[in-house]
């Protein structure tokens, strides 16, 4: 029995191998393709680009190997089943289950890998990967920039038609026009036809146009540094519409402030969650979890005092029942108790006020803080969940592959791409189930197993049973028809 569970896992492990470099390779074409125009041509060292590259492999391969997995169990059991190996082993009195056995000891080892590997390597590339590329928007703050597309921050907007490098030889004189923000010119490139809205002063428009300029980030000014070169100076003050100002410049100098890059100068320790393991996410969730009992002490306390006023309010109006009725006394203290109770009455008002403000703001807090918990969980889970796929994958594929009887690349692509894509939705829905708070994080994260996983149970038994789930023949008839 050894012998034949070493022998059905090495069929395994060569379609595993070229399925999963196949699916890094899709994987990683489509990452270029997405950021090729972001860092290529931009002046960064070939070296930043291909570590940029490297750290963006650790997600790449929490994606692909469970699909890896499905597609290799395909094709070893499509290629058992081609070549009469099934029948052979049944024959022999081998069960089916018995046969699927090694496969899932494949998938037990693949799960524990990725576990480790989701739990302790991807969030360190993660953070790496974001350290990374927050240094290289500092340097290049163009990077993600592109031509013809508007840009907000705060306050301003701009709008760039044209971003190029510099030649070489036109670097030393730029050294004399830019200030000393500008320290590595080698990596500055220059900007076309740029058009900048200013709306920090709600009085007034102001609309700069230049034919050229230079961008930097300032770490000590927090701001986007704009030197402009041969432009206009547009001004309309909104009150006085009449008094419309035009000028030229040949040198100006715009300071955008930029919070976004102060946000990113965050100390380094700061992290996402999908940046940290799931000891640091317990940990955050344990945090979130206390403070959300502060919060409901808080809102229960302000609660009773609330209705203590109201009581007492009630107790003194019973107390008092001839305030507001007319008596002997006459019309002033009738008057006077009036005053006295339009006093009361204001104050109150401003006492419920002031206790509607302090209730909304402890809610407000206490949501925010449910909130942080269920986005640690639902990705505490996510961890497990997708690694657990790879098990998963392999009661699915297993009957699949000898019910297909074919052991080709095509047949098990295909069939695997169907049940990774049932997958995937199951569990793109499940999360966003999970932040609408409408089901558990740990049921939304783990139902595309139990889903798929059931699915692949009962393939199995009907395997077993020798009923035909799909009639391969029929299908392949349809097709030569059409």
């Amino acid at each position: 029995m050894k012998i034949l569970s070493r022998y059905i896992i090495k069929e395994h492990i060569g379609p595993f191998i070229y399925s999963l470099s196949v699916i890094m390779f899709i994987l990683l074409m489509n990452f270029l393709v997405k950021y090729i125009g972001h860092i290529f041509g931009k002046g960064i060292p070939l070296f930043t680009i291909f570590k940029l590259i490297v750290l963006n492999l650790a997600w790449m391969v929490a994606l692909a190997v469970p699909m890896a997995t499905l597609i290799a169990v395909l094709m070893a059991f499509g290629r058992f089943s081609a070549d009469n190996e099934i029948t052979i082993l049944k024959s022999s009195g081998i069960s089916i289950y018995r046969t699927i056995r090694p496969s899932l000891y494949f998938g037990l080892a693949l799960t524990l890998i990725m576990v480790y590997f989701s739990d302790q390597i991807l969030p360190e590339t993660n953070h790496e990967a974001r350290l990374l590329m927050s240094s290289i928007r500092h340097k290049k703050p163009t990077l993600q920039m592109e031509e013809h597309i508007f840009y907000e921050l705060d306050r301003y907007a701009f709008l760039v038609e044209q971003i190029e490098q510099p030649f070489p030889e036109e670097l030393i004189s730029l050294n004399s026009l830019l200030g000393p923000e500008y320290k590595n010119l080698n990596e500055l490139d220059r900007l076309r036809n740029i058009t900048i809205f200013d709306r920090s002063n709600p009085e007034k428009t102001v609309t700069i146009l230049s034919d050229e300029g230079y961008m930097v980030y300032s770490s000590e000014r927090k701001s986007l540094i704009f030197t402009l070169f041969n432009g206009e100076f547009h001004e309309l003050d909104k009150e006085k519409m009449e008094e419309y100002q035009r000028s030229t410049f040949q040198r100006h100098v715009v300071y955008i402030p930029a919070e976004e890059f102060e946000f990113e100068e965050r100390d380094d320790e700061y992290r996402s969650d999908r940046e940290m393991n799931i000891r640091q996410m317990n940990e955050r969730v344990d945090q979130a979890r206390v403070r959300v009992e502060e919060q409901r002490e808080k809102i229960a306390d302000t609660v009773n005092k609330n209705f203590l006023s109201i009581d007492n309010l009630l107790k003194s109006v019973h107390e008092n029942p001839g305030i507001a009725a007319m008596d002997s006394a006459g019309v002033a203290r009738i008057a006077n108790d009036q005053s006295k109770w339009r006093s009361a009455n204001m104050k109150a008002e401003r006492e419920a006020e002031r206790y509607y403000r302090r209730m909304r703001t402890n809610q407000s807090l206490l949501l925010n803080h449910i909130r942080t918990i269920n986005k640690f969980a639902v990705e505490i889970h996510k961890k497990l969940s997708i690694p657990f796929a790879s098990i998963v994958f392999v009661l699915v594929g297993a009957p699949l592959g000898i019910m297909a009887r074919k052991g080709s690349m095509g047949v098990a692509i295909s069939l695997s791409i169907g049940f990774f894509l049932l997958f995937w939705v199951f569990l793109i829905g499940g999360e966003d189930l999970a932040d609408r708070k409408i089901m558990p994080p740990s049921l939304a994260m783990w139902a595309p197993n139990i889903i798929v996983g059931s699915a692949g149970l009962y393939l199995t038994w009907k395997t077993v049973k020798e009923t035909a789930f799909i009639n391969w023949d029929r299908l392949a008839k349809m097709f030569k028809r059409k």
